[in-house]
Order: C-alpha cells, then structure tokens, then sequence
C-alpha cells in the first residue's frame, strides 16, 4: 500500500526519491495539461457531437442542470458551462467550457492528491486512462472518463490514514459519486474496496466499513429508481446463455489481438499480474484475476453486438484503471547508482501519452471534416435564405458521417456561433418514405429537435443564443440542393 509516509512522495529528504517525484510531477502536469489544451482547441470536435451537443443545448435553454437517467454526478462538469450561461457569455465560450470542464476536473483531482495529500503516485493513476482515449476523446459528456476520475479521488481517500469526521463524509460522497455517474461506477467501488480489503489481509478498517456500507445503500437506491436507457442495456438470463454460447459473435472480442488499445491494456494488466506475483501477494493476484475476468465478461455480454469505437474503449478503459491500481502502489527500491532505472516508467508513460496524442490529433481531422459538412448544408441554406432545414437520413449515410440523431443540436449550435440571428438548423427525418409535404414541416413556428419530441415550438429557444424566423422547413438532398423551393 502507498501511505502519505512512502519515499515516493515529497515528504522525504532523499534527494534521489526526491528527485522521482518531481519527475512523476512533471509527467502529469505535461500530460495533464496536454490533454486540457486539446479540449480547447478541439472543443467543437467534442462538444458539436450526439449526446454533448444535445446536453450544451438543454443547458442553454433549461439555465439549470440537465440530468439523464438520475445520474446526478454530471451536474459536477455541467457546473462549468452552467455558469457561463448565467453570466451571459458568448456561445463559442460556453462550447469551450463544457469541452474543458472534465479535463480541468482531472486536473484539479491531480493538484489535490499530488500537493496536497502528498501522494502522486496516485495522481498518476489519473493519466493511465488516457493512453486507452482514441474516440471516447470526441465525447466530451463521457460518463466513464469522469467515472476514472472520481474512482482515483477514491481511492486515494481510502489510502488516506485519517480518521476525522470531513473524511468520512468525503468518502461517502466520492462513493455516491461513482455510482450515480455511470451504472458500472458501483464496480469500480466494489473493486477498490475490495482491493485495500485483499491489502490489508482481509482485515476491515473504520473506512472499508464504512464504504461499504454507502454502496449497498447507494447501489439499492439507484437500483430502484426508474431507467429506461440503462436498463436497456441489461440482457435476459437467455441472451447470456446465447451470448456466451456464441463468443464469435461478440463485437469487442473481434479487435482483441489486432487493436493497440486492447494491447495496451492488456500490457497494463499483465505487469500489474507479474508484480503481484513477484512480490508473492497472492491474495491481491487472485482478486486481480478473478474480479477482471468478471467485469471484462460481463462487459463482452452487455455490449454484445455494439461495434462501435465507443463501446470497444469502454470496455478496456476500467481495464486500465483496474491495472493501474497496483501499477500505481507498487514501490521499487532503487539505490543512488540506479537512479536512471527509476525513470523509465516516466519515459514510457510520457511515450504513450505522446501517441495517444497522435492519434487525438489525427482522429481529429475525420470529426473535423463531419463538421465541415454540415457547416457547407447550413451556409447553403442561410445564402439562399432557408434557415430551417430537413432532409431524409438515408441521403446522408454513402456521403457523410452526420448521420446523427442530433443534427438539430449539432447545426443550431454550430450555426448560432456567429451570433443568435445567423442560426440554421438541420433536422434528419428517419421516417420513411420521406414526405416533403408532411404538415409538421408547414408549421410556421417549429422547431424539429428529435425524433421523440418532434415539435417544440421556436419560441422556447434561448434568444439570446438562438433565434430562428417563422417559416416552415425546406427540404434538402444531401448536397444542399432544394427539392421543393
């Protein structure tokens, strides 16, 4: 276990650990703060984007948290933009905080445990993740990178040899936190309690207690509250059966030896199960052993024929933190004359950062041309006067990946940059056949969001972000051109 006390950290007068920490330092401010400065400067990569685009938008027009599913923990990175828009200011900043409100989160996090609790080997727990981040990068309302963060915050807490009333309180609320961001936060908590249990020779302390107790009230809680969208994802005691009985057929399972990220993880993993083993700790290479292999199972059942990017990286980035858990405790003695050994870990993690980085940046350019296209459909239709714009979804699959549930989100947002009176926006019809004579189009003052809430009148709209005339929708193909007008 890593204690406040450990010669990794500051507190000690060793100059050659010394001299370790500050290079533990340095690698997460430079990562860290890597990947916040890509946020800015890709915010509308990330933000103008299904689900992010869609929350930026409710926030505008609600002026108050947008909670999906009662998972109350977004309210923590909604914070941010939140009150930009009470202040008033512009859209391109607010497009700008919601990007960097979870970074800047991650960061905060880093500055706490490393300066103030004096434990950095635990805030580079924060940067393991990110070598895993390819497409998940592009989702700036991602649950599960800020479920990362908050399972480190706990885990340094349950680290934390203090006993006062504001730290238990802290570590209930953390443990609240896990499990109301995402469904699979109460694994992640399980999993570290679990963890310092298996540590401390299956001998329970005031904290262990205490977690464990707030999960079981927590995971009953959220249990109980209605859930249309996670418990869509829940599959049958059949399918399962079906599902394990035909693991070909398994999407995330497809990329398992070919793809670098899985790779990674799976490095990760292997060298946290060798440490184990080469320190003889049995106990915490059985837990390591059998609670992976469960959640990674589990995770192949769940999201059994997703094979999307997102769906893929979900699965190997808990993998990564259940890796870097012990990476991030194990402590090799080193003396003086071996000093350069010490940095090799730096070197390799500030490597990997520098590919994920690559990858961010490249990445950036396929989401970049998807805004490009939909920039070239809004200019269209605001030179030729049209600012409400519908066209059928199946023009848009064979040319452009906007192909979006929320492309109405997606245009207004990203028309509405250059001020309220520029906005344009482009709804996708998924009915077919498509009818350009279907009455809602006719409506003078609607305002086409969603497949499931297809009216909500423009009056409604935020004016001071968003304002679009009364004229009915004009129909477009693909390539911008009028089929009615």
């Amino acid at each position: 276990m890593v204690s406040d006390n450990e010669p990794y950290t500051m507190k000690v007068s060793s100059p050659i650990l010394t001299d370790t920490a500050r290079l533990a330092r340095f690698v997460g401010h430079l990562g860290l703060l890597t990947f916040l400065a890509l946020s800015i400067l890709m915010a509308h990569e990330r933000v103008l984007l299904t689900d992010s685009a869609a929350q930026l938008f409710e926030l505008i027009q609600r002026g108050t948290f947008v909670i999906y599913d009662h998972r109350y923990t977004m309210a923590v990175t909604q914070l941010l933009p939140l009150l930009g828009i009470k202040l008033g200011l512009p859209l391109p900043f607010l497009v700008i905080l919601y990007s960097s409100a979870a970074p800047l989160l991650a960061y905060l996090v880093f500055l706490l445990l490393a300066y103030r609790w004096h434990n950095t080997r635990s805030a580079l727990l924060l940067l393991l993740p990110l070598l895993c981040l390819r497409h998940t990068f592009f989702h700036a309302i991602s649950e599960t990178y800020s479920l990362l963060i908050y399972a480190t915050l706990l885990h340094a807490l349950l680290q934390r040899q203090s006993h006062t009333p504001l730290h238990y309180v802290a570590l209930a609320l953390c443990i609240v936190a896990c499990v109301f961001v995402h469904p699979i936060g109460m694994f992640f908590v399980f999993f570290l309690l679990g963890y310092h249990l298996v540590d401390r020779s299956l001998r329970p302390t005031p904290r262990l207690v205490i977690g464990a107790a707030v999960l079981i009230a927590t995971a009953i809680v959220k249990l109980q509250l209605p859930s249309g969208h996670d418990l869509s994802y829940m599959p049958t005691l059949a399918d399962i059966i079906y599902r394990l009985a035909h693991p070909n057929e398994i999407q995330i399972l497809h990329g398992l030896t070919s793809s670098p990220i899985s790779f990674c993880a799976l490095a990760l993993y292997a060298t946290a199960l060798t440490g184990h083993f080469c320190k003889r700790r049995w106990l915490l290479l059985a837990w390591g052993i059998v609670f992976n292999a469960g959640f990674f199972l589990l995770s192949a059942v769940i999201y059994y024929a997703d094979n999307s990017s997102i769906a893929f990286e979900r699965t190997w980035l808990p993998l990564v933190f259940f890796a870097g858990v012990p990476l991030t405790s194990f402590h090799w003695p080193a003396p003086a004359r071996h000093f350069p050994l010490t940095t090799l870990p730096a070197i390799a993690l500030l490597a990997g950062l520098l590919v994920t980085d690559i990858k961010i940046v490249r990445l950036g350019r396929d989401y970049r041309e998807r805004i490009d296209a939909l920039q070239t459909l809004v200019d269209h239709g605001r030179r030729n006067g049209h600012r409400k714009l519908v066209t059928p979804l199946q023009e848009f699959r064979p040319r452009h990946a906007v192909d979006s549930w929320a492309t109405a989100f997606e245009t207004l947002i990203l028309s509405s940059l250059h001020g309220p009176d520029s906005s344009v926006t482009l709804y996708l019809e998924e009915q077919e056949p498509f009818r350009t004579d279907n009455s809602d189009y006719q409506v003078l003052d609607a305002y086409l969001a969603v497949p499931w809430n297809r009216l909500w009148n423009y009056n409604t709209l935020n004016p001071r972000y968003f304002r679009l005339p009364a004229q009915p929708y004009v129909a477009i193909d693909a390539a911008g051109s009028d089929n009615r007008l």
